[in-house]
Formats: C-alpha cells, structure tokens, sequence
C-alpha cells in the first residue's frame, strides 16, 4: 500500500502471486549525488521497501538483488524524486542499469560500434523489455504488478548481460592498445619506454617454505607483503621482522623481484596490536606512536623496498574514532615520513571498502572517494591509490557486484589523475559460514554461480581483464597466496588452500600473467558467454 509521508520513498517488490511479504532486505543503502552514500533509515513490510535519508533531495537505493543467472549482486537505482507512490524496484533497477549502459557508451567512446554488433543487440533488447514494462499499467497504484515485475527483471537480466559484455569488450580493446603500445611483448616494452600492467600475490610471512616461493615465482610478477602493526610490534617495543626478512632476502636476492610493502598504518581489527587501544582516545600519543612506527619500518626496509602502501583504509570508521582532519593529517604525517626517508619511492594509498557502504551509518568516517579527492587536492605528495576489490566475503564492504559496476567504480577513481593499483583483488573458493563469521546475516552474494573453488577461478579472469582494461591501472594483486585463518582476511580466499593443495585461481592468475608477457590476447581467457563478441581486433 502507498506511503503516506511524502518526505519518503518506497519500493514495491513483487513475485508471481504479487507484493513479496518474505523478501529479505539485505545490503541496503541510500545514495546521494556522485554515487556517495548517504546515512538513513531502510525496512521493508509486506513487500514494500520504505526509505527514509535523513538529507533532502533525490535519492538511490542499492540493494542485493537476486538476478538470476547473473548471480546475488548489490545493484541500485537512479537518483529518484520523493512521492507517495511506490516505484517498482525492478523496474528503477532495470532503469538504472540501462542509463548505466548508455553512460559507458559515451565515456569509452563506443557509439561507433557496428549496428549488428551482439552487445548492442542484447541492449535493444533490454530497451524494449524496459520500455514493456514502463507502459504497463498500474491500475490498484501499488507501485506494480506481478505481470509488471516480471518484464522489468527480463529487462533488468538482458542489461546486466549487455553491460558486461560491452565491459568485457572495452577492457581487451584498451589491453590491445597497451599490447600494441609496449610493442607486443614485456622485453620490447622496456626499449619503447611503456610499462606493461603486472600481476602480483600477496604473501602472509609467517609461512615461507620453498614449495611457496617456487609458486610465487612462477605466477607473479611481484609480492605484496603486508606489514600489519599487530604482527610487527606484538608487544610494545618489542618487534618481530624475522618473518619478512626471509621472503625479502628471497624476493631481493634469489628471485629479483619488486616488493610492494604495507599498508604499514592500518587501524582496522586485527592490523593494531592490542596495546594501541589504550590510545584510542588520546590522539597526539597516537600521533606519535604512529610516527615513530612508520619511521621504524621505513628505515629498516628502504634499500630493498621501493614500493610502500603507507597507510591503508584510514577513512573507515573502525577501532579509532578519527575526525576528518585527524584522517588527513595522520595521512600526511605518515606520506611525510616515508618521503623524507626513502625521497625515491613510489609511495601510495590505499583505498578500503571503496564502494563505501559503511557510510549508510550516521557519523561514520569518510566517504572514500572523498577522502582521495581531498588528499589529490591537498598536496600531499602521493604516487598515486590502490584500490581494494574483494567480493563475496562476509566481512562488511565486500558485497557481490556485477562487472561493469567494478570498471565505473575504477573510471571515478580514475577522475583524481593518478596511476591507480588493484591492490587487493579477490573472492572466495566457497561461500561464507554466516553464524562462524560473527557478521550475522549478512550473505555477501555471489557472480554468475555459487562460489567453488571454478567460479573463483573465473572471478579473477574476469574481474582481472576488467581491471587492467583500464588505463591507469598498472597493477592486480590477489589477495592471498594461500589462506590464513585471521580476522582481517578472507575465509577461502588464498590461490592455496589449508591443506595446501593449489586451487584453480592459481591456474588463473598465472595464466593472465603469461599472457601479458607474451603479449597474447587476454580476451581468450573469458567464459564463452561472456566472450565479447564484435570487440574491435
């Protein structure tokens, strides 16, 4: 039935015998201009979805959605008036990702594509299913019917398909581009001056048998070693490198192979060790504790390092409770010390949750895109962000998305005008256990099927090419070489499982890797469904 308050929106969510009374509401958030998430109050009641954003104006709701074959992805609305009348939610779903669909076509420059071209045709299918469903009348003013509903989410189902493969077709014609501009292979790349994309692992150092580092050598360009607080500094003033010595004595001398270190300020669980709590409340002593850390590990590590994450997710409302100029001036402070010690570096952020859900909270920290617009603006003398892409994890801000929502979420980072890494790239080889994660029921939603140790292997690829069609981004890193059972990692999420038996993704990501070496297409390596056909040779 209609709302009554004006001042809030609503969704009517149907099935075949009519209003849904059991949907389940889950990863729902409001969004305001420019895609930020706004704070505000979601339910839903019988079917209908009520919105209540605590700012005016016109407002998006994002919500998982249940999309068939193209599997339990968060998608969202367009910024909608405020009315009495509930909107169908498939129906400003399937909106929604068609304007999307258009937006790319204009940003990529893919207007000139052939009128017989599949992507284009799937699209003009969804366009009509949409335009079915937009005249359909709507006679009790329920916001729908389940005739309605059901053209809406076939419209819905051929844009996401649409959307991802003109992506997917975009991402390999920019790799070509790259291919051509490098000369067609790594060796030649380094006589024209053009540095090809890499792929790198990170590597937990608490296990480095030889076994590990013959597969690290054998899949990755570079290792991405995290230098988590907790692990350096147990017991104040007390440090343990032995762990990360080995794997950079190993990566240095035997393998020759870059090192990418850090975040080495990270506040989030899990990261800081449990003395820092008792500063929590006390900035300036954290200041300083913060100060003296980063110069620690800098110092030690300079001569063999020449990549430092300086910090990472600083803007998420986490353990400390930092104010917005507490956020940019530890940034700054940590940038400082690590230029003033190591002056030829390369030196950058990185950006966590950066989808920023955790801003549907009143009073949380930074969005994340405005957190790297205002440390682009400030002056701080960053290299550049790395992003992290995790999916499928019940941990918060790991919501399933589709692909083209992933290359839009790359192109407004893109906007700052700095070389972009995917610091982190990954999902899980198996679905969450909700009640063990302490995260309640929160299902992190899946990417074309359930999750298995095959459909994390054609994650990657997929998300992979995606990624490094984009011409910032010089760098993937999976997340983890093998799994560890922590707080601050994903459950499944290693290329190795516990037992140590390699899985599929580790088959996948040395196979793009060899491919961009070799200069080989990377197209050849999506799912048939999905390869774009009618991309430019």
């Amino acid at each position: 039935m209609p709302v009554a308050d004006p001042c809030m929106i609503s969704f009517a969510v149907f099935d075949e015998n009519g209003l849904d009374t059991g949907w389940t509401l889950r990863h729902a958030h409001l969004l305001g201009a420019d895609s930020v998430v706004a704070p505000g109050k979601i339910s839903v009641d019988g079917g209908i979805v009520r919105c209540e954003p605590l700012e005016p104006g016109s407002t998006a709701l994002a919500v998982q959605w249940e999309a068939g074959e193209h599997g339990a992805l968060v998608l969202r609305t367009c910024l909608l008036p405020h009315r009495e009348r509930p909107y169908l939610l498939s129906l400003e779903l399937a909106r929604r990702q068609i304007m999307q669909f258009f937006v790319k076509l204009e940003e990529w420059g893919e207007f000139d594509r052939p009128p017989d071209d599949p992507v284009l045709a799937l699209f003009d299918q969804a366009r009509t299913r949409f335009t079915e469903a937009l005249i359909m009348e709507d006679t009790e003013g329920a916001g729908g019917s389940p005739a309605q509903d059901a053209v809406a989410r076939q419209a819905l189902s051929l844009a996401l398909e649409a959307g991802e493969r003109l992506t997917l077709a975009h991402a390999c014609a920019v790799l070509d581009e790259r291919r051509a501009a490098a000369g067609g292979e790594v060796n030649q790349a380094a006589t024209s001056g053009t540095v090809p994309p890499a792929v790198g692992v990170l590597v937990h150092p608490e296990r480095s048998a030889e076994g590990l580092r013959r597969v690290v050598a054998d899949s990755a360009d570079f290792i991405t070693l995290p230098m988590r607080w907790s692990d350096l500094e147990p017991e104040e003033g007390t440090y343990a490198f032995g762990p990360i010595d080995r794997w950079i004595e190993w990566a240095v001398r035997d393998a020759k192979m870059p090192v990418v270190a850090g975040p080495v300020i990270d506040l989030r669980p899990g990261c800081v060790p449990d003395w820092l709590y008792i500063w929590e409340n006390d900035y300036e002593t954290l200041r300083d504790l913060v100060y003296e850390h980063v110069k620690r590990v800098v110092t030690r590590y300079r001569r063999v390092v020449s990549r430092w994450v300086i910090a990472g997710g600083l803007h998420v409302s986490g353990n400390f409770n930092l104010t917005l100029e507490q956020v940019v001036d530890l940034t700054r402070l940590c940038v400082m010390v690590a230029r003033k010690l190591h002056p030829r570096a390369n030196i950058r952020l990185e950006i966590a949750q950066p989808f920023g859900e955790y801003g549907a909270v009143a009073g949380a920290s930074l969005a994340p895109q405005l957190y790297a617009e205002i440390i682009a603006q400030a002056g701080v003398g960053i290299d550049g962000f790395g992003l992290q892409v995790l999916m499928g994890d019940a941990a918060p801000g790991r919501s399933t998305r589709d692909l083209m929502a992933l290359a839009d979420l790359i192109d407004r980072y893109a906007e700052f005008q700095r070389p972009l890494a995917v610091s982190l790239l990954g999902a899980p080889a198996e679905a969450p256990d909700l009640e063990a994660t302490g995260y309640g029921d929160v299902d992190p939603g899946y990417w074309r099927e359930p999750w298995s140790p095959e459909q994390q292997a054609s994650w990657l690829t997929h998300a992979a090419v995606t990624c490094l069609g984009h011409p910032l981004v010089s760098s993937i890193c999976w997340q983890a070489l093998y799994d560890v059972q922590s707080e601050a990692d994903m459950h499944a999420g290693g290329l190795i499982d516990l037992a140590g038996a390699p899985r599929p993704a580790l088959g996948a990501l040395k196979a793009v890797r060899d491919r961009l070496r070799s200069g080989e297409p990377l197209c050849g390596l999506l799912r048939p469904a999905a390869d774009p056909a009618g991309a430019r040779p």
